[in-house]
């Protein structure tokens, strides 16, 4: 019967890998960072992690990467700590667990083990909010292509600024140049 019910293993231990791959990359790896990350996993390096993104305020966010990420912590998977500081925000860290749920999904981790790697060295350094602009850039580039616009640094860096105008535009730009030099989005010649 165990058998037959539908865990999330691969999502479980992706979340504890992160974790684990973070520890050491980063001041604060928290909620909002976990998101992107994953975002970016699966929309950049085409890992599929099951994840169904909608925009919101902060970016690319679905509701499942919390309810797993609550799951991972009740089985000790992760330590979730809330950071008692201005800012405010979530620490996540390896739990005592984590071992034993990452094993349930080794294959998974081993066959995706270069493009996490890669998300980690392109991503895992920036802050929550650096991450946020990332993910949001490829979120709406991935969006006017399925719509049918044509993705130029101007249009994105439009639209991005339109949904985000506290970030400056000059930035946004910066951070779209930086994906279509990475390869991450597909860009055209403006004009």
């Amino acid at each position: 019967m165990i058998k037959d019910l539908q865990i999330p293993w691969q999502r479980y231990a992706l979340i504890v890998e992160l974790a684990q791959r973070l520890q050491t990359k980063r001041s604060q790896f928290g909620k909002t960072a976990l998101q992107k990350l994953i975002y970016l996993l699966q929309e950049v390096y085409g890992v599929k992690c099951g994840y169904d993104y909608k925009l919101y305020t902060y970016g690319p966010f679905t509701s499942q990467v919390l309810q797993d990420l609550d799951q991972v912590d009740s089985l000790s998977g992760v330590d979730v700590t809330s950071v008692p500081t201005d800012l405010g925000g979530y620490r996540i860290e390896p739990g005592k667990n984590a071992a034993p749920i990452k094993e349930k999904e080794s294959n998974f981790i081993a066959e995706h083990e270069g493009k996490l790697e890669r998300l980690i060295n392109d991503y895992g350094a920036f802050s929550a909010k650096e991450l946020e602009l990332r993910a949001t850039a490829v979120y709406v580039a991935r969006d006017m292509q399925r719509d049918g616009k044509k993705v130029t640094v101007e249009a994105l860096t439009q639209m991005v600024h339109d949904i985000k105008p506290y970030f400056p535009r000059e930035e946004i730009q910066s951070v779209v140049e930086e994906l279509q030099d990475k390869g991450h989005i597909k860009v055209a010649a403006d004009g």
